[in-house]
């Protein structure tokens, strides 16, 4: 950590990145992270996907690259990223830079940067930036939301195996300062548009189980979305119901990013977004085998094909997992 503080010190303009799919840990941290250099007298840029609605309440939105092209800069630093491949179209921009720094609580993260920080202990991402933004300034209120945003998202509101008592402690350090956790909770945790509503009720007419019950799954496809004039942005929250049911293990959430590219056969294959959660099994490295990332008991990936192809793929390695656990 000394290392990178000092790297950081030591340089002027930054590009920030996280990975695609951008969820309130990326976010947040990222955000958490560029307010942090501006007091510095630094300059950086963070390049993130389009994300939903409700991530709106991290503040830090004025340091997000809207132009195709960032302004050049000393350093790129990548946050809650496990793989290069998954930072989308800040790859390129990470292949260029001078200096690459790594930061991320991925167990799958084997440090593909010049300089890495990688802690899997760490319920988020943004426990460890908290660390480095600490010793650089004083903490200030948008800088103590955008952590708080982060460390909420990335533990399910302190539900997940991964909160520990570091992050409960972090957390009313930072609910001290006088944030309005209960706002910020309430909008990661709860908030949905009402078109995200009537999505999520689709969604879930189409949930099955399969394995006597411990797994449960359900996909959605643009139509559907389009039809309910909803995003999948909005959606994220579906594989976090699916997992609540009694008696699953895990919980597969599928849907349609945009069409990618022609099949052999000649029919039409889309990007699909996986999400998985777990009670037990690693999805981590069922995403990780697909290209995807993520942790133990919460991974996703993308991959083109049709919806019932990917479905039949997820769940045979599912399968295999769930049989070599019980085996164990």
């Amino acid at each position: 950590m000394e290392q990178i503080i000092e790297l950081i010190r030591q340089h002027n303009s930054f590009i920030i990145a996280g990975h695609i799919g951008p969820d309130g840990d990326t976010i947040g941290s990222c955000y958490a992270l560029a307010l942090a250099l501006d007091k510095l007298g630094k300059k950086s840029a963070v390049m993130l996907e389009s994300y939903a609605i409700k991530y709106n309440i991290i503040p830090g939105r004025e340091y997000l690259v809207r132009e195709k092209e960032p302004p050049q800069a000393d350093v790129f630093i990548a946050l809650d990223c496990a793989d290069p491949e998954r930072l989308g179209a800040a790859r390129a921009f990470f292949d260029t830079a001078n200096i690459t720094i790594c930061i991320d609580h991925h167990e799958t993260n084997k440090g593909f940067a010049d300089y890495n920080l990688i802690n899997s202990d760490a319920s988020a991402t943004a426990e460890i930036v908290f660390g480095i933004v600490d010793a650089l300034v004083e903490i200030d209120m948008d800088i103590a939301v955008a952590i708080y945003s982060g460390i909420v998202g990335d533990t399910g509101g302190f539900r997940y195996a991964s909160t520990s008592r570091h992050t409960m402690e972090l957390a009313a350090r930072l609910m001290d300062m006088g944030i309005p956790f209960t706002d910020i909770y309430g909008q990661l945790m709860h908030g949905h548009t009402f078109e995200a509503a009537k999505a999520f009720g689709l969604a879930l007419g189409l949930s099955k189980t399969a394995f006597g019950g411990r797994v449960v799954y359900t996909h959605i496809t643009k139509e559907m979305l389009k039809s309910v004039r909803a995003d999948s942005s909005d959606m994220d929250s579906v594989v976090e119901y699916l997992m609540s049911t009694r008696g699953a293990e895990v919980a597969i959430f599928m849907y349609e990013k945009h069409p990618c590219k022609e099949g052999a056969s000649g029919e039409e294959l889309k990007k699909i977004k996986v999400s998985m959660r777990s009670r037990g099994i690693h999805v981590g490295r069922i995403a990780v085998s697909l290209g995807g990332g993520g942790h133990r008991m919460a991974a996703g990936c993308s991959i083109d094909g049709t919806m019932d192809g990917v479905l039949d793929m997820v769940l045979a390695l599912v399968e295999e997992e769930l049989t070599s656990r019980h085996l164990q």
